[in-house]
């Protein structure tokens, strides 16, 4: 039950960045949000729900300025084979790039930066057509993004990444819930290389 009022509180929250009513802008984060800036590589552990399925996974984050008071946090994860080998033919490796702008009277709080271009219109993520609403979350030494979407039978699915600074680099956990039921979760840690 707890989990449902989560996801209700989430999608309510979802719909309303993504109506547009709340605006990027406010130079607070500056202070925030460097200590984050980096290059951190390590492998972490995932355990998925059917099955109790174990995934060793190797980890690249990197944390840098975007704009003026906003930051891109990009990510490597390459899942290994069962084995834990990464030269079978299972390997599997996803590639993201996210963009995150201050929201406007929300100390420590970013939404994804809507994408557009030079003769393209910006647009926040609309999650009634399937779009992914991101936003990320600072306090003390932990950077939290959250990624809620609605399924195309009116569920949800709900992505929890936490990277917390550590004297190393940073420790990592992931949770993956669809509904009200976790499908994976993922710790890890990971040393600053720059």
């Amino acid at each position: 039950m707890k989990f449902l009022h989560v996801t209700r509180t989430l999608l309510a929250a979802s719909v309303f960045l993504a109506s547009g009513v709340i605006l990027a802008g406010a130079a607070h984060a500056d202070d925030t949000i460097e200590k984050f800036f980096g290059n951190y590589v390590g492998a972490g552990n995932a355990t998925i729900a059917d099955g109790d399925r174990r995934e060793t996974r190797d980890l690249d984050v990197t944390v840098e300025r975007f704009k003026n008071e906003g930051f891109t946090l990009k990510w490597i994860t390459v899942i290994r084979d069962e084995n834990g080998g990464r030269t079978g033919t299972d390997v599997k490796r996803r590639e993201v790039e996210e963009n995150f702008i201050p929201v406007e009277d929300k100390e420590n709080v970013f939404v994804l930066s809507p994408k557009g271009g030079l003769f393209q219109k910006s647009e926040l993520p609309n999650p009634l057509r399937g779009d992914a609403v991101r936003w990320a979350a600072i306090e003390d030494n932990a950077m939290t993004v959250y990624s809620l979407a609605i399924s195309a039978s009116g569920g949800s699915e709900l992505q929890v990444y936490r990277r917390s600074l550590t004297d190393k680099g940073m420790a990592i956990s992931f949770m993956r819930l669809q509904d009200e039921d976790v499908k994976v979760r993922m710790s890890g840690d990971l040393v600053r290389t720059k």
